[in-house]
């Protein structure tokens, strides 16, 4: 057997492993089969670089019988690792589960009580347990995110009522109970579920399951699922509350009997950093039409500022007392255009773009853009029609407008202009085409505007 082609492997080998590698060949005349020409001893090594290891033995050596050459091999290797699913390990610990202990799936779930997102995925996976009763496990592990000032504590409840072998009836209440997370608020829950009151307040007190609440988070974080909900389904990382489909197509993998080939990560930011964005030139002029989107000010004022906004973003609130001033500080000057961007994850914002486009063939734009920002956190369709109803539209022109989505193309178009013009939030302004994201001080814009002025005299 060529020589190069066993120095090569022994390289992949080292490489792939990233330690060091014994590899024997036995001696005497006799030419070796390949499984006797390359031998691995794999004492000392960790049960990752052991599996590593042994899955790529078991890969080279039918290329070796084939008569591939070493750059054949080396290629084919790379492609194949390339192809492999990776696993993460999470140790299930002490952590509260549910289904059969030797489910052929373990679910192991990362989540804070007070992350909307985690909440919404609740009802996912309930679904999955329903549809899978003997194969799958699911693994409840805390990782309280530190802008949620209530989740901490709310993990430590759920903890302390598993003390008392309630952990899934306070978990489900306290999802139920998002935004009401407050010591009283988690006494009150204790009591309605049947636990010992004073024992589960004592537990709060001592702090008696903060430890195991800032293991689990730091557990998280070493793997690097720093957001919540995380998933690992078998070791296989899903983030974010996907929808049933995600996990059934995973877990129905799982359940092939298939052999599924997979690799070990250690972080599942591995291979996955973002490339860093290029800096945008501040100077530089965006061609951003103002098209038929509505406007308010002089036609052919010499100031246009062009807004990309989301109804449902609270920074784009913020910023309308601020364009407010702007309007009233140049009169003449600025001609305001609203151009719709609604974030996905604003689930109410595409809606509420809609509405006021169908104000805005009534005449009322400006009149629906207000009610919809001084309500921002009570938009929903029925509240929108009462705000039309208020401006005096004509409800079967709009009630027909929003049912047949009939501005849904024009916000379409609103987002892939923005999009090719750099816009990733909200809110987004481009005065002359220049670009200013978010919501800014006045002085931020006055600085621009004065310039631009100053240069048309």
């Amino acid at each position: 057997m060529n020589k190069k082609i066993v120095l090569i492997v022994i390289m992949f080998a080292f490489i792939v492993s990233c330690e060091t590698i014994s590899f024997t060949k036995p001696g005497g005349d006799t030419k070796p089969s390949p499984e006797e020409a390359i031998s691995v001893d794999i004492t000392g090594m960790t049960l990752d670089q052991q599996e590593t290891t042994k899955g790529m033995m078991k890969e080279i050596i039918p290329l070796i019988k084939a008569g591939k050459t070493e750059s054949e091999i080396i290629k084919i290797l790379q492609e194949n690792e390339a192809k492999k699913i990776t696993r993460y390990r999470v140790a299930v610990g002490d952590s509260p589960s549910r289904g059969p202990q030797d489910a052929k799936v373990t679910i192991i779930e990362f989540s804070d009580f007070q992350c909307p997102f985690s909440k919404r995925v609740q009802p996912t996976i309930e679904k999955i347990l329903e549809k899978y009763p003997n194969d799958v496990k699911h693994v409840f592990k805390q990782h309280p995110l530190a802008f949620h000032k209530d989740a901490p504590l709310a993990s430590e409840a759920s903890l302390a009522a598993g003390e008392q072998g309630m952990f899934w009836d306070m978990h489900g209440i306290i999802f139920e109970n998002q935004k009401k997370l407050k010591e009283d608020d988690l006494l009150k829950y204790a009591k309605e579920i049947g636990l010992d009151v004073e024992q589960f307040k004592a537990d709060l007190k001592d702090h008696k399951f903060k430890s195991q609440v800032d293991n689990e988070t730091q557990q998280a974080v070493r793997i690097g699922a720093t957001g919540t909900p995380a998933f690992f389904v078998n070791g296989r990382y899903l983030s974010g509350a996907k929808p049933l489909d995600s996990f059934v197509k995973v877990i129905d993998e799982e359940l092939s009997g298939k052999e599924i080939p997979s690799k070990w990560g250690k972080n599942v930011k591995e291979g996955k950093a973002k490339k860093k964005r290029k800096a945008e030139d501040p100077n530089k002029i965006y061609n951003v039409p103002v098209g038929n989107a509505p406007f308010k000010g002089p036609k052919d004022a010499p100031i246009t500022i062009v807004v990309f906004q989301d109804f449902q973003c609270p920074f784009s609130k913020r910023s309308q007392p601020t364009v407010e001033q702007l309007m009233k500080a140049y009169p003449n000057q600025i001609k305001l255009a609203f151009k719709n961007f609604p974030l996905g994850f604003h689930k109410e914002a595409m809606i509420a773009a809609e509405a006021a486009l169908a104000a805005d063939a009534q005449g009322k734009f400006w009149e629906m853009h207000d009610k919809i920002f001084a309500n921002q956190k009570q938009i929903n369709i029925d509240n929108l029609k009462s705000y039309a109803q208020e401006l005096n539209l004509d409800m079967t022109t709009f009630n027909n407008d929003i049912e047949s989505k009939k501005y849904k193309k024009v916000i379409d178009t609103d987002m892939k202009l923005a999009r090719g013009a750099g816009v990733r939030g909200t809110p987004t302004f481009f005065i002359n085409g220049k670009k200013i994201v978010g919501a800014k001080p006045l002085k931020a814009f006055q600085e621009v505007i004065d310039g631009l002025m100053k240069g048309k005299k």
